[in-house]
């Protein structure tokens, strides 16, 4: 697949180093000389370019792309210019890093629905992992309020049935899949655990030690799983 990624900066360098890792097709575009050389020699094609100027932009094989990330960390104005440029020449799949609430509701406004927020997905994991302690193992983002989470089931729900924990009720939390382990041997002999997703999940099935929760919901939640 291919990819454009206008901003090498931090994000914008992670993310093309990464697809290009995996073994797609990446050009990277930034107006700042050095986070182009930076970047050259790591993915596909690495372009000084001044992403605000149409005879520029139009330059590149926008068509021909699967997904255009635009990762511009501090500039608006850049960012918002460069997104109205792609969309007056009918680019699809755009993927733009939010700055602000101003520039999230500038962007809606020109027609972006793929709006990635680094920031705010890194300090709710965080926070997250801190209140959690032990149990957190995942996070994920699905709208800015509510949020998957993989935890380790809480020792105090071992022994007993999702019924009489009644997680949705209990604890402002829906359950979406549970994972168990087995024990097998590895190729070597070696006992190790290896964990599937149950196909079934009951009112009546009881949680065992060591099973892992996917549980849906807002982060005010937790503390409720935290306190048992």
């Amino acid at each position: 697949m291919k990819y454009l990624v206008l901003g090498l900066g931090n994000l914008g360098r992670a993310i093309a180093e990464n697809l290009t890792r995996t073994g797609h097709e990446v050009i990277g575009i930034d107006k700042n000389a050095n986070k182009v050389e930076a970047v050259k020699h790591s993915i596909s094609e690495a372009i000084q370019m001044d992403t605000t100027e149409e005879g520029s932009l139009s330059s590149l094989p926008l068509s021909e792309m699967d997904a255009i990330f635009v990762t511009f960390s501090k500039d608006i104005g850049i960012s918002v210019q460069t997104v109205a440029l792609l969309k007056h020449f009918d680019a699809e799949n755009i993927i733009v890093r939010s700055i602000s609430p101003i520039h999230d509701t500038i962007i809606h406004a020109i027609g972006v629905t793929q709006i990635i927020t680094p920031e705010e997905d890194y300090a709710a994991m965080y926070a997250s992992r801190s209140q959690l302690g032990k149990l957190f193992k995942q996070w994920y983002a699905v709208t800015r309020t509510h949020h998957l989470y993989k935890i380790n089931a809480p020792e105090s729900f071992v022994g007993q049935s999702l019924h009489t924990i009644d997680l949705e009720n209990n604890f402002g939390m829906r359950l979406v899949g549970i994972e168990r382990s087995t024990i097998s041997k590895n190729l070597l002999g070696i006992q190790q655990a290896q964990y599937s997703v149950l196909n079934s999940i009951t009112d009546d099935l009881v949680i065992e030690k060591g099973d892992i929760l996917l549980l849906f919901g807002k982060m005010e939640a937790l503390h409720k799983l935290v306190e048992i």
